[in-house]
């Protein structure tokens, strides 16, 4: 902050450490104190996690959001940085970039050569940054000291640390956690008032075992010792749940969670949604309070750290034969491994592109298949093959959203333990196979483009939630459709829908009905 209010004539600045050493965590307080501080700046934007979409146009994109200025998506990318340019040159502005691998040009963003704009970045190391971003000042985050790393681990382990006889085992427990906040805070929250002198002999025990690795290697052993103090079989399922659903932000969004738990049957001897619902907030606290977790800026939403991430996909893929393919990654062929399709248990797709599907899913023990923003390599539609879901009878949970499907495969009817089907921001066609699946519990058609409910969902009577979130185009619910669903217990339809149909007369009396009685 010093650096940023008395040196006019430093515009970049960077901060480089270990991944987990609190970089994020740094700068983040930063941006808080500068947004406060208005004499210092007029605007602030940070942009989080920049090596999962190092992308100018995604730069831009988010750091236009922050300033409140519109950028045409028609725009070149020249055009864009001249807008952003013109924008922040007539006010003192800071731009965040966390967590950059590699060299962005800031003149392509329109950050170069601004008088105004100083640019704060961080980085795992030193080497990372081309001269394109050349920084006039750096600052190395260390690691913690030992009276740090005591003074933080006494923190979180709670009072149970002052037990002479705890405290001395304690003390080298976490001088095993290296120095490393990410580490200090997840081994001391997993022994939190733990009174039992066992214990911490045990932890600290396994933790001198992994002496011998690597450094990273060793953070990522620690954290999975972490899990798996988890005292609770719902708590890992969820924190693994959490893991696929994380998006390349990190980010996670629990309504989405709660549908998957729904459909997965996470949660056990519940009656209502609303019991449900209190079970996964009162589990999503407990992870948060293993650290393994943490909340968003942004309400309803929550966020992992990058190194927690890593470790729920490793243990997802070793202990559940999971198949994870996100943001960057390339997919370009189904394995050909007959011993994955006997194990795995769910595929999780979010990439640009995906080989043709195979004409028979040959997973037997599957329960979760997500496509998520997929553009088929052979066009820009999801060809099915018709007995695509043939072998997957055991699937609790189907989400195809922001994916344009001309016809759903018969296959469909296979599905007779599926809980959870979504089509969120799809482009669809016929989906009247829709009305065999009886046992379906929740429906998600948020944001879909559609002007007529399909008739066939109220065939669907075991329905207890049906989310129409978002669709704005939906003028047409027909009559009994709603009411035939008994079991109905969440109608979601915020303020999209304002026309009803009634046995052929539009009814906005009706419309206001509903609303009222869902609100």
């Amino acid at each position: 902050m010093d650096e940023l209010r008395n040196s006019p004539n430093v515009n970049m600045i960077r901060v480089y450490g270990f991944g987990g050493v609190g970089k994020t965590t740094l700068v983040k307080e930063v941006s808080r104190q500068a947004t406060r501080d208005k004499k210092l700046f007029d605007d602030v934007a940070m942009i989080l996690d920049v090596k999962q979409n190092p992308s100018i146009q995604r730069i831009q994109q988010e750091i236009a959001e922050k300033l409140g200025l519109d950028l045409p998506e028609n725009q070149t990318v020249a055009g864009r940085a001249r807008l952003l340019s013109s924008r922040i040159k007539d006010q003192k502005t800071l731009v965040i970039l966390d967590d950059v691998w590699d060299g962005i040009d800031l003149e392509a963003v329109g950050l170069s050569g601004v008088t105004t704009c100083k640019v704060l970045l961080t980085s795992r190391t030193r080497e990372v940054l081309s001269g394109k971003m050349h920084t006039q000042k750096e600052f190395a985050l260390d690691l913690l000291g030992e009276e740090e790393s005591w003074s933080l681990f006494k923190k979180k382990a709670g009072d149970v640390v002052k037990d002479p006889s705890i405290k001395a085992v304690a003390t080298k427990v976490a001088k095993k956690c290296g120095g490393l906040p990410v580490l200090v805070v997840s081994v001391a929250s997993a022994l939190k008032n733990r009174s039992t002198l066992h214990a911490w002999k045990d932890a600290l025990t396994r933790l001198k075992r992994l002496d011998k690795e690597e450094f990273t290697e060793k953070t990522y052993l620690a954290l999975e010792w972490s899990y798996s103090q988890l005292n609770d079989e719902e708590l890992k399922q969820l924190f693994l749940l959490c893991g696929l659903l994380a998006n390349y932000m990190k980010n996670i969004y629990i309504l989405d969670l709660f549908k998957y738990g729904l459909g997965l049957g996470l949660f056990k001897n519940l009656n209502t949604l609303g019991e449900a619902w209190d079970a996964i907030n009162s589990l999503l606290e407990k992870l948060k309070d293993s650290c393994l977790l943490l909340d968003d800026e942004d309400i309803g939403w929550l966020k992992m750290h990058d190194l927690v991430l890593d470790v729920a996909k490793r243990i997802s893929s070793r202990e559940q034969h999971v198949l994870i393919v996100s943001g960057g990654d390339e997919f370009k062929e189904w394995p050909d491994n007959e011993d994955f399709y006997k194990k795995c248990n769910m595929i999780s797709l979010e990439i640009p592109r995906v080989p043709k599907l195979p004409e028979v899913l040959q997973c037997t023990e599957l329960k979760l298949f997500a496509l998520g923003a997929i553009v088929h390599v052979e066009g820009n539609s999801l060809e099915m093959p018709c007995n695509f879901f043939k072998e997957t009878t055991k699937l609790g949970v189907l989400d195809l959203s922001r994916v344009i499907i001309p016809t759903l495969p018969p296959s469909l009817q296979f599905l007779i333990n599926l809980k959870t089907l979504c089509f969120n921001d799809c482009s669809l066609g016929d989906i009247a196979l829709i009305g065999q699946l009886q046992n379906l519990e929740v429906l998600s058609f948020v944001d879909l483009k559609f002007k007529e409910l399909p008739k066939e969902v109220g065939l669907l009577t075991h329905l207890r939630s049906l989310d129409l979130t978002g669709c704005t185009q939906l003028e047409i619910i027909a009559p009994g459709v709603i009411s035939n669903l008994k079991r109905l217990e969440e109608l979601c339809m915020g303020s999209s829908f304002n026309r009803w149909e009634a046995e052929g007369v539009i009814s906005t009396e009706a419309s206001q009905s509903l609303s009222t009685c869902l609100n």
